[in-house]
């Protein structure tokens, strides 16, 4: 299993710009073939910077998943925007536990 984690940290006035390609990314990229969880979340204590959280069923499907179409149209869409610092890494193991549960 692969999983993605990363913080975008966006200027402020660039904020109002990104949201809807974060949107459009994290609908259509969740749809994928190997895709078990894709999202992001804006910090409740900043505003500006946004929390990526990626699982992938393999490193293959990370690697199609940058083919993928959406994928050109967010890059694209956040070319112009001014972002301040971003930090995405990849990590990759099978175990599993779970911490919490309700």
């Amino acid at each position: 299993m692969i999983f993605v984690q990363g913080v975008i940290k966006v200027a402020s006035e660039s904020l109002d710009d990104i949201i809807s390609p974060v949107i459009e990314i994290a609908k259509a990229s969740d749809k994928e073939v190997g895709c078990l969880h894709y999202s992001f979340a804006q910090d409740i204590s900043d505003p500006s910077i946004f929390h990526i959280c990626e699982r992938w069923r393999s490193e293959d499907d990370l690697n199609a998943h940058f083919q993928e179409p959406h994928v050109a149209t967010f890059n694209a869409a956040i070319a112009g925007l001014k972002i301040e610092s971003m930090d995405v890494r990849m990590y990759s193991g099978d175990e599993v536990r779970i911490m919490m549960q309700s």
